[in-house]
């Protein structure tokens, strides 16, 4: 009787800690603008990095709020705080997550685009990495440089799982241009909240809003044939995605939603590009006034969540298909589909 009690508490427990750490809403996350103060950090066109973190993490502040987590500032105006104060911050407040942002810099003005770093390249930490990667780099509309891993003092000194995210390159034209933007700077909020929800199994959204939906190629909601093989280079968006050779068939993979709110949806699709792909491949958008081609080029642009533009959607199943029917000679990718409320 003592062994079939203690089981029973046993799985009661396991129960009660699976649904306290079940969503971001209730969880402890400190956000860490890097530099400050007397630190500017990297500097180029006319910004300051300092600014430009302390502008993103405070937007991030007030959207974790809103989500119901309590947010941890390392600080929230222009003041220099230690790498190791920023760590002291965390542990004392018994953080749940440490995300700290940042802006890249380089000697070569060339260098552009986003990475995002944990210290290990498995567990947690490394899971809220993968997660928030890709989201900065479709809100950002930037070149993905890919996950890595780092000894960074905020990496390895907080004792909870940490990330640190280089934006964008303050040393670039084209990503300053972003960075100075308050529009991307909201983005880049956006996009952290959007893979710490992801990494607490939660569907990305805005608080109060209707969530994004995303489907993958292993997710239920997609299907295609046989004729389908499996590939799993790297930008993919999950473990895997579908690829098959162009031809004059009627072969397509398909994603079908629930969409739950009629009105303007924009839909994003997310493939893996090479040389081989088709120049002209055709995603076929169901929509209220009938079903809409729309054409890409998927030698490029791989790696990140592409826009199939704004479309009225009711609600229910507004497919999306991938075509086949091309050109031959090239082969066409089903990875992933995004739907997002307008």
């Amino acid at each position: 009787m003592r062994k079939v009690l203690t089981f029973a508490l046993v799985a009661l427990f396991a129960l009660s800690a699976s649904y306290a750490f079940a969503g971001v809403a209730g969880q402890k996350i400190c956000v860490d603008p890097g530099h400050g103060g007397s630190d500017p950090g990297a500097v180029g066109n006319g910004l300051q990095e300092k600014a430009i973190n302390l502008n993103i993490g405070l937007k991030l502040r007030d959207k974790l709020s809103a989500d119901g987590a309590t947010p941890v500032m390392t600080r929230s105006s222009d003041v220099y705080v230690s790498l190791t104060g920023r760590c002291n911050i965390a542990n004392n407040a018994g953080a749940n997550r440490f995300m700290s942002t940042h802006c890249n810099a380089a000697t070569a003005t060339s260098a552009n685009g986003t990475e995002t770093f944990s210290y290990s390249s498995t567990g947690t930490g490394a899971d809220l990495r993968n997660k928030v990667n890709p989201e900065l780099v479709s809100h950002m509309g930037t070149t993905n440089r890919g996950v890595k891993t780092a000894s960074f003092t905020v990496l390895t000194g907080t004792s909870m799982p940490a990330i640190l995210g280089e934006v964008a390159f303050i040393t670039n034209a084209g990503d300053a241009a972003k960075l100075g933007n308050d529009s991307y700077r909201n983005e880049a909020a956006r996009a952290y909240l959007h893979g710490l929800q992801s990494h607490y199994g939660e569907s990305p959204h805005d608080p109060g809003g209707v969530a994004d939906i995303i489907i993958d190629n292993s997710s239920g909601g997609f299907s295609c044939s046989a004729t389908w093989a499996t590939g799993t280079s790297s930008g993919r968006y999950g473990a895997d995605y579908r690829w098959r050779s162009t031809a004059a068939v009627s072969d397509p993979a398909t994603w079908t939603p629930n969409i739950p709110v009629a009105g303007s949806w924009t839909v994003y699709a997310w493939w893996v590009a090479g040389t081989n792909r088709s120049p002209n491949s055709a995603y076929q958008i169901h929509t209220t006034s009938g079903d809409t081609n729309v054409y890409v080029n998927q030698q490029a642009n791989g790696g990140k969540w592409n826009s199939l533009g704004s479309h009225n959607l009711g609600t229910g199943g507004a497919w999306v298909k991938k075509s086949c029917w091309a050109t031959t000679g090239y082969v066409v990718i089903a990875d992933a589909i995004k739907w997002h409320k307008n």
